[in-house]
């Protein structure tokens, strides 16, 4: 078999690339280990199509692109439904006695013969995108995840005997072999959920059975459920994957997981927490290939961006990254700190946990269990020299008070906070005994963030705005400002969802040297509000209304996750007014 040609000497011979884009991409990958080709695109060097005809070159295929071409009827046929989602291709045209086969990985042998097997033709495999090729498959066959599972339960339960387990749900008296029924199971469970980009999955203990439940783009879905007779060993499978113990159901438990999917690895962190019918067991997916994201690829107003960067290279002082758990916090802290990593910088970080391992960053861990608290872990990192640290969360006083004294000492530290708004970090850190002179002096900068789930912008349409939604946007907007609003609709390219991804929504605070005045004075948040307002502070009300009237978003996503004050004051016939 002739050798493969590299992709970068296959790029540079058509002329695709310059030999300087290659050398950086290459450099970039050598501390960065993501494909070569990922890397290309993310800089913009190369657009994506390109990179997959070039890709389907060096594997001497032909590339299959959805977008330009529809697969045909007659070949769709040919392929059951569950065999094109289990190995992820579809055949997309026959030519006579020629199958051609749309894939992922078109080397992969076990899928070709098994499509030569089933269909008694030859079989031409095509490269196609990954996305696309999944999109199709949705949209032809129906979603993949509540047929695969049925397949596995139903293995699962012919395997598993009535009197093997209890249906007490606690599963205290499994041992590892009586596991083996559910290996699959779970599993496919968790790869299924990877690739439908889910973030969590929850797994719920109810009377008669568990029910599965997803959280895709910020929402919640259910995706099947698990028979009661099975739930204590699908537990108890998770809990020997996250090195749990697996005998204690009494107490919550925490524990991560590490697997490989196509090449790449993903960790899981998993919670066990006791319930009425059992136990449930909450996985957080955390995948470093679509987590680490420059600033400028995570949705920033031009405006907050600026703000923010202009924040984050001050040589000290304490910024804070407020919102909800899940809002994107972890994620905008990390392309902070990528930011500012160079060699003469010494960047620290104590978390709880270490979500994703960050090259030319020295990351440690939180351990309670041993005493080992934000606040203990961050007077250790101040004795290594430190330049810049990241303290995952600020939970209570000591870590505040320890947080504060590191920025007043000449360290720029970077932290989270959990609190509604940018202003209400302020009485938050005030609540925890912080002293208001200290927090003025120390405090440089608050961002709050949400995501909003991004409208497709093939098949989104627009319609008149019902009656709440209109006092809205004419308390924020003035009157008549937007006619017509954008809501979700429906393709083949969003799976007929509407939705592809999401985004942030910001707001971002620089504490100036007026903004701590009015802090140390311990002022109201609309008082700071209006402070902050004369140097570029913008609410992220404001900042969510923006992606609306532009079609980003739409107005009930934005309702959905952010708080819009439009009450209004109700005048009595006597002339005075109170709060509607």
């Amino acid at each position: 078999m002739p050798q493969r040609q590299r992709l970068g000497d296959l790029l540079l011979a058509h002329r695709l690339i310059t030999s300087d884009q290659l050398e950086e991409a290459l450099a970039i990958q050598a501390t960065d280990p993501h494909p070569l080709g990922a890397i290309l695109i993310e800089r913009g060097y190369v657009d994506k199509a390109l990179m997959l005809r070039a890709l389907a070159a060096q594997r001497n295929v032909r590339y299959w692109d959805f977008d330009r071409d529809a697969p045909s009827a007659d070949a769709l046929d040919l392929v059951p439904a569950k065999m094109c989602r289990r190995y992820h291709l579809l055949p997309v045209e026959r030519r006579g006695d020629l199958l051609l086969v749309a894939m992922r990985q078109p080397d992969d042998l076990d899928a070709i013969d098994f499509v030569r097997n089933v269909t008694k033709l030859r079989v031409e495999p095509l490269l196609a995108d990954e996305g696309a090729l999944d999109d199709a498959i949705a949209q032809i066959h129906g979603g993949s995840q509540e047929t695969n599972m049925d397949d596995f339960v139903s293995r699962a339960m012919r395997e598993v005997k009535e009197d093997e387990i209890r249906l007490d749900g606690r599963g205290e008296d499994i041992e590892e072999e009586d596991m083996r029924p559910v290996v699959g199971l779970v599993n496919q469970l968790i790869s299924d959920a990877i690739r439908m980009k889910a973030s969590d999955i929850h797994i719920e203990p109810r009377a008669g059975a568990a029910t599965l439940r997803l959280r895709v783009d910020g929402e919640l879905m259910r995706s099947g459920e698990i028979p009661a007779k099975l739930v204590p060993m699908v537990v108890t499978r998770i809990k020997v994957m996250a090195k749990l113990d697996i005998v204690e159901f009494r107490v919550p438990q925490d524990g991560r997981i590490r697997v490989n999917l196509e090449g790449r690895g993903i960790d899981l962190r998993v919670s066990v927490l006791p319930s009425h019918h059992g136990q449930r067991v909450v996985m957080r997916i955390l995948d470093q290939a679509t987590a680490l994201k420059r600033l400028d690829q995570m949705g920033f107003h031009p405006n907050n961006l600026d703000i923010f960067r202009t924040l984050i290279q001050k040589p000290y002082g304490m910024i804070l990254v407020t919102g909800p758990t899940g809002s994107g916090k972890t994620t905008t802290l990390y392309g902070a700190l990528n930011e500012l990593k160079r060699v003469g910088t010494n960047i620290m970080t104590c978390e709880d946990p270490v979500e994703y391992d960050l090259e030319g960053i020295n990351q440690s861990q939180v351990n309670d269990k041993v005493g080992l608290t934000f606040a203990s872990q961050l007077r250790a990192i101040l004795r290594q020299d430190p330049d810049i640290v990241l303290v995952g969360e600020i939970r209570d006083h000591e870590t505040a008070q320890t947080a504060i004294r590191a920025a007043m000492t000449g360290h720029l530290v970077l932290s989270t906070l959990h609190c509604n708004d940018a202003p209400s970090a302020v009485p938050r850190l005030l609540d925890m005994g912080v002293d208001p002179f200290l927090l003025s002096t120390s405090l440089i900068g608050v961002m709050a963030q949400r995501l909003v789930r991004r409208l497709c912008p093939d098949c989104r349409r627009q319609g008149a705005p019902t009656s709440q939604e209109l006092t809205l946007m004419n308390h924020y907007l003035g009157e008549g400002g937007v006619p017509l609003v954008w809501r979700p609709g429906g393709c083949p390219k969003c799976a007929n969802t509407g939705i592809v991804g999401r985004m942030a929504v910001h707001e971002v605070m620089p504490i100036t040297t007026e903004v701590g005045k009015k802090i140390a004075a311990c002022a109201s948040m609309d008082e700071l509000r209006e402070a902050a307002s004369r140097f570029g502070y913008r609410t992220m009300q404001h900042d969510a209304l923006d992606r609306v009237v532009n079609g980003t978003t739409s107005i009930e996503e934005a309702m959905r996750l952010i708080y819009f004050d439009t009450f209004e004051a109700a005048i009595d016939p006597a002339g005075s007014s109170e709060a509607a």
